[in-house]
């Protein structure tokens, strides 16, 4: 078996650092491009075909046109991406240590999970760069892509923590794992009601109602968010760390 020994290190940051300002990046992105939205683009960003009162701007109409929020939202998508990509390494190589011989179908369960999150993550970049006016079929490709990888990845890990965890469940284990049901049912359940008020805005035209429809999306966002930084909770003592090691291999 090999194994690495560190002979320097030049930076260490604590994991639990580095993942909250990974966080922050796409949420004050998010909060951002909300906020000078109705700042700045009130009328343009909450208008709609029907024409009827609407208070909140949707997510496309926050990030996608109107500057400078689009910018926002881009610069806060791109920094964050790098840092996604590195958890999901981490994530691999954590389910892969939970068992010294583990079954066929864990092994493709856990590989599965790690690639819809690359896939999660690549389709968030592609629609935040591609948007519906310069190429509506990449946008919405992406936008499907994004949503289907994210719900499977997050009730996939939700499995892959109880059947991986020791036995018996430790407290950290148990809080990570309800932390993550909570935020996946939320963000399903979102997701579902603000497909509701779409359709019903588009067939009835009340008002309000698309209001409802961009505040469930923020819902979806925010979940989305807060449940990827639950891996705070599964590498509570880990460090990021740049320095110099030798490999060597145990008998």
């Amino acid at each position: 078996m090999e194994s690495l020994r560190l002979d320097s290190v030049l930076l260490r940051v604590d994991f639990r650092f580095w993942h909250v300002i990974t966080a922050l990046l796409p949420l004050g992105s998010f909060l951002s491009a909300v906020f000078l939205a109705l700042w700045l683009h009130f009328e343009s960003a909450t208008g709609t075909h029907c024409g009827v009162a609407n208070y909140l701007p949707s997510i496309s109409a926050a990030i996608g046109g109107l500057t400078p929020e689009r910018y926002i939202w881009r610069t806060g998508i791109a920094l964050h991406s790098a840092p996604r990509y590195m958890v999901t390494l981490m994530y691999y190589n954590f389910y892969r240590s939970r068992s010294a011989t583990p079954a066929v179908w864990y092994q493709l369960l856990y590989k599965l999970t790690c690639l819809l999150n690359v896939v999660e993550v690549s389709s968030l970049v592609v629609l935040t760069y591609v948007s519906s006016t310069e190429n509506p079929d990449i946008h919405e490709v992406s936008f499907i892509s994004f949503v289907v990888c994210s719900e499977v990845y997050m009730f996939l890990t939700c499995l892959l923590l109880k059947w991986s965890a020791f036995k018996p469940m430790s407290e950290q284990e148990q809080q990570s794992l309800r932390w993550k049901t909570v935020m996946f049912v939320a963000n399903v359940t979102s997701f579902l009601t603000s497909v509701y008020f779409y359709f019903r805005h588009n067939w009835y035209c009340e008002p309000g109602v698309y209001t409802m429809f961009a505040l469930c999306e923020y819902v979806v966002v925010v979940t989305n968010i807060a449940f990827h930084y639950t891996a705070v909770l599964d590498f509570p003592t880990f460090s990021v760390i740049v320095g110099s090691a030798t490999e060597s291999k145990n008998s």
